[in-house]
């Protein structure tokens, strides 16, 4: 008798964790299970759309799909890959087992770890300036003006180039560089009123992980183990660190892909997990709000997360997606209940060839489960 959906996501999730990051007997993914029993025909057609000709050219390096709980498709690949400060690239056979750097993807949980931050009462509002919560007193009287709400939204309106071009002397690079990131960012002039346009920026999610850490009084990487990643279940969490091993709280995120997947799935159950509430379920309905236009027509900003849409056969399908540097990315679309992870090496190529593909493999994945099965 085949499993219930739930029943099976646990049996799936559990199976990477039965050995260590990177072992050589990774657990079978989706598709090789499917092959134990009939599959559907749309777990047949994901199967066959999850493992494009192309995987090699495009540097994918893993793909997975669930639709209401089920795991239906899973591949990995080999592919070139750079850890997070690295210079050079190394080839990497990838399985369930392999953490993955999420790059920007890191942005998006730490938007929610400030969800549970203010569930807590350790951020007292959105609306609180966030000088107030940092403790600077460097900064110039104008940043008074900017909340937490408005490093969420990316309209902070500070002066800030990152503009998705891979250069040194972009403000992401140099606050990099920087023996203090929040000392960096905190120099920034405003440009713009805060709250009255979107601006792609780093140094504002860096921002929020110094508020976190300073509010929760512990390091990132230990509040969102205990907030967040514990919750879940997600042991296998590495969150890297830059120079003088200052915090990466808009980068440095790697886990397993389907501990990401557990992750959107959480998401999509309104921020409850195994019938706990994990996420303040206002807090997801307000990062899934699209308040301010992003990068690319038709594309809206929340809570730092992207928001759009694609059509299949004449009808618009909303998605949600967390989007990280290289390909990385997650995205959920709740009214057919999809979760799609995926994860590629295509790390500071221009913006068409560095995310292009992914877009492009989840439209494909998008449009088999729309036109396959009923919402």
């Amino acid at each position: 008798m085949r499993q219930p959906a739930h029943v099976l996501l646990a049996l799936w999730l559990a199976a990477a964790l039965s050995g260590p990051a990177g072992a050589a007997s990774a657990p079978p993914t989706a598709c090789e299970q499917a092959l134990e029993r009939p599959p559907s025909a749309l777990q047949s057609k994901l199967c066959h759309d999850a493992r494009p000709s192309d995987a090699a050219a495009q540097n994918l390096h893993g793909v997975l799909v669930l639709r209401q709980g089920e795991p239906l498709a899973e591949h990995y690949f080999s592919g070139k890959d750079r850890h997070l400060g690295e210079w050079g690239s190394h080839e990497q056979n990838f399985d369930a087992n392999t953490l993955h750097d999420l790059r920007s993807i890191s942005k998006s949980v730490v938007g929610l770890l400030v969800g549970v931050a203010l569930q807590q009462g350790l951020i007292p509002s959105l609306d609180t300036p966030v000088l107030d919560l940092l403790g600077r007193p460097e900064a110039s009287p104008d940043w008074r003006a900017i909340t937490v709400r408005h490093l969420l939204t990316m309209s902070s309106g500070m002066d800030w180039n990152e503009d998705g071009a891979v250069s040194l002397f972009s403000d992401e690079s140099r606050m990099e560089f920087s023996s203090d990131m929040v000392g960096y960012v905190l120099g920034r002039s405003l440009m713009a009123p805060p709250g009255s346009q979107y601006r792609y920026n780093s140094g504002g999610v860096v921002l929020l992980g110094a508020v976190l850490e300073r509010v929760s009084g512990q390091t990132l990487a230990k509040y969102a183990q205990q907030a967040l990643f514990d919750p879940l279940g997600i042991e296998a969490v590495v969150w890297q660190t830059g120079r003088g091993q200052q915090p990466m709280p808009h980068a440095g995120l790697r886990l397993r892909p389907r501990d990401l997947a557990r992750l959107g799935q959480m998401l999509l159950d309104g921020g409850r997990w195994q019938g706990r509430q994990i996420v303040p379920e206002a807090h997801v309905r307000d990062s899934f709000e699209g308040r301010l236009p992003a990068e690319l027509p038709g594309w809206r900003y929340g809570y730092l997360w992207r928001l759009g849409s694609h059509t299949v056969d004449g009808r618009d399908w909303a998605w949600i997606a967390a989007m990280g540097n290289g390909g990385q990315r997650l995205y959920l679309v709740p009214a057919l209940k999809l979760v799609v992870v995926i994860t590629a090496g295509r790390y500071n190529q221009a913006a068409p060839q560095n995310g292009r593909p992914s877009q492009l493999l989840f439209q494909t994945l998008l449009e088999g489960v729309a036109r396959t099965a009923s919402p």
